[in-house]
């Protein structure tokens, strides 16, 4: 601050404030720094009902503890290097005749050949460089915006790792170029995303109208690939699907079944590439893993309807059952939560649950055994990659949808009422494992959390709902997916109405709410 309030002329834009402020006057910028969400979320401000420091309106004041911390990290941002670089092709013309190279021509100079390509060498004169280098020349400004905020920040909070987010970025984007479905669905969830943390998509006046094109486009290209399935494509396919599907479940519509119907379609297009030769080479692990984790938990949420599953020889993937990145918890537990679905459905239906429940639960705590008393087992290639402290928090995430497991074997198989000691003893482990786990901005097992605690707000008493209500507020403060929040509504509306009798299933058909917990 460089003068007294008021010393200055006002500027135009202040003159548009409908609120009383002070004068104008100067400032000199120190440090003019961008700085990621995920280096400050962890900052709490007193003066905005204690959100993390990046959540306020312009102009809002903020803590003297936290305005330290938030200068010392610009501070480290600042003194940190930056380096940008872009893969260059030519087309087969040599660089001087290259439209890049003839911006710069008389300016550079060629010093070395690589086996990648030439190595060149700028003299000390000005260069006119374009200020724009079209490196997807079919987007807008606006999607190519959006695709790189895709790759920021949107992707992080459906990533439990930055090696998992790097792998998704890695798959996605190259099979997006070439693939509109994908690439429509893609820009769909960046905006998504974008409106829920800035409020707006950056040259978009009507952003919800914005998306809904984006996602209509997408599903258009879609449906004109599953008329004609090419398994060349079929990747492809299933990453719009995922997409599309997240797209979905993330924007918290409590009407809309749109959900299901994409994991439907996902496992349509599992069961032609499964019949195809293409479904015995190798196969996009993230993708599929995906689908077999999302088709477990869509079981759990299916209202009654049975889906068989074949039963497991213990191995996913070509390898022995182990603790997945992707997911935050065991591949033989996620075919554990898939049966236990499927048992649910079959006893709304009049089927005896006593004995598949004691087989169920048996599974499980040979699981728990087996997990819980060694160091965990990662895919191959993947531990070392990750911090012990992620490797903990995987531990504990897994943990978590154990006794998620657990809960619903005695919840809805055995019968076992709300007050029971064994289900207490779940629902205070889940607690007790999600409040261990790191609050972050994506990039932790954190994100899955939403499954295993709502599952435990269902049978939570007392103070635990409490500390559910304040875990789900968490998470959701850090990540702005919208079915967080309608995770949290379904709960506090479940623990007031007296008349569902502990019956969610009946408060959701009540209530036509097509939710699942994910």
């Amino acid at each position: 601050m460089e003068s007294l309030p008021g010393s200055v002329q006002v500027p135009e834009w202040q003159k548009a404030i409908n609120w009383d402020t002070a004068g104008a006057f100067k400032v000199r910028w120190l440090v003019i720094c961008a700085t990621r969400f995920h280096r400050i979320g962890h900052l709490k401000n007193a003066l905005n009902d204690n959100q993390a420091v990046l959540i306020g309106k312009d102009g809002q004041e903020i803590e003297e503890n936290c305005g330290r911390g938030l200068v010392e990290l610009i501070d480290e941002e600042s003194g940190s290097e930056c380096e940008y670089s872009v893969r260059l092709r030519w087309g087969g013309r040599t660089f001087d005749r290259s439209r890049f190279g003839h911006c710069l021509k008389g300016s550079v100079r060629k010093t070395a050949n690589s086996p990648d390509g030439f190595v060149y060498a700028a003299s000390g004169v000005p260069l006119t460089v374009p200020q724009e280098l079209p490196v997807f020349p079919s987007l807008s400004a606006t999607e190519t915006g959006l695709l790189y905020h895709y790759t920021e920040e949107a992707s992080r909070i459906t990533c439990c790792g930055s090696h998992v987010q790097k792998e998704l970025c890695q798959l996605i984007l190259p099979m997006a170029v070439g693939f509109p479905a994908l690439m429509n669905a893609t820009l769909a969830w960046a905006a998504m995303h974008s409106v829920a943390f800035q409020g707006q998509v950056n040259g978009i006046s009507d952003p919800i109208r914005f998306i809904a094109g984006l996602k209509a486009r997408s599903i258009e290209h879609l449906r004109q690939g599953l008329q004609k399935p090419d398994m060349e494509h079929c990747d492809a396919l299933l990453a719009t699907v995922r997409t599309l599907c997240q797209c979905e479940i993330h924007s918290g519509s409590d009407q809309s079944s749109a959900w299901r119907v994409h994991i439907k379609g996902a496992k349509a297009l599992m069961n032609a590439i499964d019949r195809s030769q293409r479904g015995k080479g190798a196969r996009p692990r993230l993708l599929y893993r995906w689908y077999a984790a999302m088709d477990s938990l869509a079981m759990l949420a299916s209202c009654g309807t049975t889906v068989m599953i074949e039963a497991g020889d213990g191995t996913y993937d070509g390898v022995s059952a182990y603790l997945d990145d992707y997911n935050g918890y065991s591949t033989e537990l996620s075919h554990v939560i898939g049966e236990i679905g499927t048992a649910v459905g079959a006893v709304s239906q009049g089927a005896s649950s006593s004995e598949q429940a004691d087989l169920l639960e048996g599974t499980i705590f040979t699981i728990m055994e087996r997990e819980n008393n060694l160091e965990p087992v990662f895919y191959p290639g993947v531990v070392e990659r990750l911090t012990p402290q992620a490797i903990r928090e995987y531990s504990l995430c897994n943990q978590a949808y154990q006794h998620t497991a657990l809960i619903y074997v005695r919840w809805q198989l055995r019968g076992f009422s709300r007050d029971a000691a064994d289900i207490q003893h779940s629902v205070r482990k889940i607690i007790e494992c999600a409040s261990a786990i790191t609050p972050s901005y994506g990039l932790s097992p954190a994100i899955v959390l939403t499954t295993p605690l709502f599952t435990a707000g269902c049978e939570a008493l007392g103070e635990d709902r409490e500390a559910i209500r304040r875990l789900l507020n968490q998470l959701y403060e850090l990540l702005k997916i919208r079915n967080i929040k309608l995770a949290l509504e379904i709960l506090e509306t479940f623990w007031a109405d007296e008349n569902t009798n502990g019956d969610l299933g009946m408060l959701l058909c009540q209530k036509n709410w097509n939710f699942i917990p994910y």
